[in-house]
């Protein structure tokens, strides 16, 4: 099988190292408060993939 149809969904893909930068050019130094924002609705949503993202993406900030 190949590496590109090895995936399962988006976060099979996503990079938090990546996510981390955007965070911050768009963000700045507010950059870990969007992430925890995004996390927080994650999680209220039930949306565990999503949450376990933003968590790691917060911890690259």
């Amino acid at each position: 099988m190949s590496e590109a149809a090895s995936w399962e969904s988006f976060w099979d893909l996503a990079d938090p190292e990546r996510g981390a930068r955007q965070l911050r050019e768009l963000y700045g130094a507010e950059a870990a408060e969007a992430a925890d924002s995004c996390a927080s609705a994650a999680q209220a949503d039930d949306r565990d993939d999503d949450y376990r993202f933003w968590t790691a993406v917060k911890a690259r900030l």
